[in-house]
């Protein structure tokens, strides 16, 4: 039964009502018992709506009828949980896979796989792990699309076919160069290995030299920075190195190498800093490490979720 002393937090509760209430066994006293979990404490609405953020497209219920009876009830087994929300995770990671085109994209990568190709107009590419990359050449350019992931080019010259990489709504145009493009949720960063590039992006247009990066999003082009390549690109190694970076940037850049969706329940913890430098295949052990140096609590649920909490005083 969970009441107002349970030693979950809210977020566990709502995570278990969400698996609870969508088998097809449900019964009538258990959601009156959901709607007075709900309306028991100002926090619990909140951590249903986000909840259902991971597990809606599973076809979570819906807010509960409030109703007279106190009928307790019963917690899952462990074990049934977790298999509710193995499951739940892998069809929403089916359904998010599907429905994108980077399912069919000419070159890809898996979790935590780098690979190298020759182009056919002897361009090098290498992807870094969980990308997607299209590519579709003509007499008059060479266009890719990076749906996904990172990519790092080293361009064949060759100045009447221009060297154009689509990514994030952006177009990165090499100048005789080599560059690394990243796709992020709000955007993307481009690195400059050797020479230079020209970004376009929401009307604006920006050159970036060798050692220097950009981010670019839907509001336009950030101011150049200077950078160290060898850090910025150390994933070409099988290494990721953090120097004083957000968690949640920290979080973006391990989930190329993690099977678990690695998903930040409170955005409080979104600025804490982090410094380290790990093998990338150990990027799940790196990520339980920082509970030690971080006021985090790193929750597995099953072998698809991993979720990345406050620790609870």
């Amino acid at each position: 039964m969970m009441n107002e002393n349970d030693s979950h937090t809210p977020l566990d509760q709502a995570l278990e009502w969400c698996v609870r209430l969508q088998d097809a066994g449900v019964t009538a006293a258990e959601r009156e018992a959901f709607a007075r979990w709900l309306a028991a404490d100002p926090s619990h609405p909140a951590a249903w709506q986000r909840a259902r953020q991971v597990w809606g497209v599973a076809g979570v219920a819906g807010h509960a009828h409030v109703a007279a009876s106190h009928t307790p009830l019963r917690r899952l087994p462990r074990r049934r949980f977790v298999g509710l929300a193995t499951a739940a995770a892998l069809l929403l990671a089916f359904t998010v896979f599907a429905s994108s085109p980077a399912r069919w994209a000419d070159y890809r990568t898996e979790v935590a796989q780098v690979r190298s190709w020759t182009l056919d107009d002897g361009s090098i590419v290498q992807l870094a792990p969980h990308t997607a990359l299209d590519v579709s050449f003509s007499a008059d350019e060479r266009r890719l699309r990076l749906y996904q992931g990172e990519a790092w080019f080293k361009v064949a010259p060759n100045p009447a076919r221009p060297f154009i990489v689509e990514a994030a709504g952006g177009d990165v145009r090499a100048l005789g160069t080599a560059f690394d493009v990243q796709v992020l949720e709000d955007g993307a960063n481009v690195t400059v290995t050797e020479h230079s590039v020209r970004v376009s992006r929401a009307g604006q247009q920006a050159e970036a030299g060798e050692g220097q990066a950009l981010h670019y999003d839907a509001q336009g082009i950030g101011a150049l920075r200077h950078v160290d390549p060898g850090q910025q690109l150390a994933w070409r190694e099988q290494r990721l190195v953090f120097r004083d970076e957000p968690l949640t940037q920290v979080l973006q850049r391990l989930q190329p190498y993690s099977r678990a969706h690695l998903l930040l329940t409170d955005s409080s913890l979104a600025q804490l800093r982090v410094t380290a430098a790990v093998q990338a295949r150990e990027a799940d052990a790196a990520l339980q490490s920082l509970q030690v140096i971080l006021p985090i609590r790193v929750t597995t649920v099953g072998p698809w979720l991993t979720l990345v909490r406050p620790v609870q005083h």
